[in-house]
């Protein structure tokens, strides 16, 4: 009968769902086993010194005890994995799936005890002496009760891993629906610019076509080339930004037509941004909303001005027009803004929105500098 200490388990294997990019599943089984031999060496050793004093200790005895106990064990502990991820010990009705573990227990320590033994014989009738295991019913016994604690250590071990590794899928779920979310939400806001636009502007035409009929045609061309753009656009959530500059330019030509000559619009972008990215469609709410509050007479000054701070791009929108009430409500275009803002730039972003210094209107967001890249296609 052996009395040496028994290997104790190490963590239980990774479930078989696991997938490692940069390791084959050959190479995962060596590297585990090779955990195990370690764990069976090291124990092996421990025995070794705790003889050290004995006149009959032989070294390699002790090393094929552990070896032999550690590597069965951890080939034993895959099919405990596999066997508790079928019989859970948590969750609803997990008291009566335990009942099942005791004969598995049982099982566990006589398949443990015929292989270690069979191993055992083997390599001391390789160096040409012989394996005894004692009395066969007290060894049952006295392995039992070890490796009932090692099927128990072991049976938990998977039951922690996989309750870790459920919470942690159901956190990667849940952020995968709150992204697909602001993704559906962002798509469904974008969406409200481009209607809300076309209305206006074919307003402005009617209006026009009374007053002057080339202007109003030379405003039915143009809004039918910004059309043209947006229909050809693939919805992507973000444009370069020399595209939104050349969507705002074509945009605010067409607002002037409505006053020619008393509209004056200034457009500014720092050299070394056009190829950088914005959200798409994130200053045209802004320059509308101060035509249609700021401006709204058809007359004065605008002006678009993107500059980069360090890391940091910073857009202002500004106009002279009547000014900024402090108690004023946002519209549809600056709550559009600010919600597309708070989706994209989480706690990343700054807006600010207030009187000029000479009267006015002045609307300030700093974002991300951030280089455009073309979006996969869905």
């Amino acid at each position: 009968m052996s009395t040496h200490p028994q290997a104790r388990p190490d963590a239980p294997p990774e479930p078989r769902s696991v997938r490692m990019t940069l390791l084959t599943r050959p190479t995962l089984l060596a590297l585990y086993f090779a955990g195990w031999a370690f764990v069976g060496l090291w124990l092996g050793t421990n025995v070794w010194i705790s003889q050290r004093d004995n006149p009959n200790a032989v070294a390699w005895h002790y090393y094929t005890w552990e070896l032999s106990s550690a590597l069965v064990i951890g080939a034993l502990a895959l099919a405990v994995g596999a066997f508790e991820s079928r019989w859970k010990i948590t969750g609803p009705g997990a008291w009566r799936r335990m009942l099942v573990h005791l004969p598995a227990a049982v099982v566990f320590s006589l398949v443990h005890v015929a292989i270690i033994v069979a191993i055992r014989k083997a390599v001391y009738a390789a160096m040409g002496s012989s394996y005894e295991f004692g009395e066969v019913w007290i060894g049952l016994v006295y392995e039992f009760q070890k490796d009932l604690m090692t099927y128990l250590s072991l049976v938990i071990a998977c039951a922690l891993i996989r309750t870790i590794r459920e919470r942690r899928r159901h956190q990667l779920e849940a952020l995968e629906l709150r992204r697909a979310l602001s993704e559906a939400k962002l798509a469904h806001l974008s969406a409200q610019i481009e209607p809300h636009f076309v209305f206006n502007t074919l307003n402005a035409i009617s209006n026009r076509m009374y007053e002057d009929v080339p202007a109003a045609d030379r405003m039915i061309v143009a809004l039918s080339d910004l059309l043209r753009t947006a229909m050809t656009a693939d919805g992507s959530t973000w444009v370069r930004v020399a595209d939104e500059m050349h969507w705002l330019r074509a945009y605010t030509a067409l607002m002037a037509e409505r006053q020619p000559g008393l509209l004056h619009v200034d457009i500014t972008v720092d050299e070394g941004l056009d190829s950088m990215r914005l959200p798409r469609l994130l200053l045209q709410p802004l320059v509308e909303n101060a035509f249609r509050h700021g401006l709204r007479n058809g007359r004065g000054r605008l002006a678009v001005t993107l500059h980069r701070d360090g890391e940091q791009l910073h857009c202002r929108v500004e106009d002279d027009g009547v000014g900024f009430a402090a108690d004023a409500q946002p519209g549809v275009g600056l709550a559009n803004v600010r919600e597309r803002l708070a989706l994209l730039y989480p706690d990343r972003h700054h807006w600010q929105i207030g009187p000029g210094a000479q009267g006015g209107t002045i609307v300030d967001i700093t974002l991300p500098l951030e280089r455009w890249t073309a979006e996969p296609a869905a």
